[in-house]
């Protein structure tokens, strides 16, 4: 710039002043309609300072606010050892390891170590607990089951052909075999062909047999009468 030597001082001046006003203090930022636009700055807090405001926080890219709590790489939000993930429908995560408790949206499972709760059953390592067989049954990893028997006010177990129950009736069966007890009796029942095996010695209270008479027969002589019943005579 040339000076001529004849310029009164006070123009150059207000040459200054004016350059002056001209000037962009905030680099590659503004100030416009009450906002603050920076492209490529930073804006930087320090010695304490405070950011406070009221409205709508929104964030668009890879960020992390450190402190009681911060937001990681993908959306995920962590406070302590509580992580909210956006990942899969949505899942938080409290703790670590085998302890640690999972709720994942997409899949609707609450995970607790080793069980987990999903489409209303219970998975307790291989073990489940199932509401909708049988009014309620737990499946054993071997596959044998407990279930409730509602039409005999009680529950069942079955392994493979072998089923006992207890409730109104007790009973076990195996195949065709079956012992059942109820307030009848004991019914014994043995497949077609095959025997009921007594071992030991078999001792029958006589005042619960019925008694005959008119045999002859000493007192005490059983028989099996036409209809299959085992009775003893009274020695008439």
């Amino acid at each position: 710039m040339l000076i001529n030597t004849n310029d009164s001082p006070l123009e150059r001046l207000r040459d200054v002043v004016e350059n002056r006003s001209r000037e962009n203090p905030f680099e590659s930022s503004s100030i416009r309609n009450g906002r603050i636009r920076f492209i490529g700055g930073t804006l930087k807090l320090d010695d304490g300072a405070l950011l406070d405001g009221d409205g709508t926080f929104r964030w668009r890219g890879v960020g992390s606010i450190a402190g009681d709590w911060e937001v990681l790489e993908g959306g995920v939000i962590k406070v302590g050892s509580v992580l909210i993930s956006p990942v899969g429908g949505g899942r938080i995560m409290v703790g670590q390891g085998p302890v640690a408790i999972i709720l994942d949206g997409g899949s609707g499972s609450l995970t607790m170590g080793n069980v987990r709760i999903q489409e209303g059953k219970i998975f307790v390592n291989d073990m489940v607990l199932d509401p909708s067989i049988g009014g309620g049954a737990l499946t054993f990893p071997n596959g044998s089951r407990l279930e409730a028997d509602a039409a005999n006010t009680g529950a069942r177990l079955i392994a493979g052909t072998a089923v006992a129950n207890v409730g109104d009736v007790a009973s076990l069966r195996k195949g065709s075999t079956s012992v059942i007890i109820s307030t009848l009796g004991v019914t014994v029942n043995a497949p077609s062909g095959e025997e009921i095996l007594l071992q030991g010695a078999v001792r029958i209270p006589l005042a619960s047999v019925p008694t005959y008479a008119g045999s002859g027969l000493p007192s005490g002589t059983l028989r099996l009468s036409t209809s299959g019943r085992l009775e003893r005579a009274d020695g008439t």
